[in-house]
């Protein structure tokens, strides 16, 4: 039987009324709704302006998104920023930690004897693989379990799942 690899991290809105999701149906459906009543109700240029700026609110709040958020979205976080109170308060935290010199000591020790060349293949393998040890124990957590974040041109960002294809490993 064959096996596919399922997509992670699918946000996706379903699409309700043809290519529409809900809310954006209703964002354009009330910029119609104002327009046919200030069509019906106001002489021709008051009409036509409020046609005009009602459709143009209608429009980017159903379709503008700003660095993958949609513009409602964006408006609201706006909104809640602004309503917080703001207190900045900075206070640096110096931590006392000890070093084990000894590992470092082992470090230069196994960097003294080894030759140009691997040295230039060890780094080259720790650049690629993006795993560049630090004091001798590696960062990132467990093996196969690294998530990087990607930001698209459109400005969305998604977690994708890091696959590190090394030699050995």
């Amino acid at each position: 039987m064959a096996q596919f690899q399922v997509p992670q991290f699918i946000e996706k809105k379903p699409k309700i009324v043809g290519p529409l999701t809900m809310a954006q149906f209703f964002y354009l459906g009330g910029a119609a709704a104002i327009s046919i009543l200030a069509f019906y109700t106001l002489p021709g240029f008051p009409a036509f302006l409020v046609l005009m700026i009602a459709g143009g609110i209608g429009v980017s709040l159903a379709f503008v998104k700003i660095n993958g958020m949609d513009l409602p979205q964006m408006i609201l976080s706006a909104l809640k920023y602004w309503q917080k109170p703001k207190k900045y308060i900075w206070q640096r935290e110096m931590e006392m930690t000890d070093l084990d010199t000894s590992s470092i000591e082992k470090i230069k020790a196994l960097r003294r004897d080894m030759s140009l060349q691997e040295r230039i293949k060890s780094v080259v393998k720790n650049v690629m693989t993006g795993n560049i040890p630090l004091f001798g124990k590696k960062e990132g957590g467990e093996k196969g379990k690294k998530y990087q974040q990607v930001r698209y041109a459109t400005g969305e960002t998604k977690m994708a799942k890091r696959v590190d294809y090394s030699e050995g490993e």
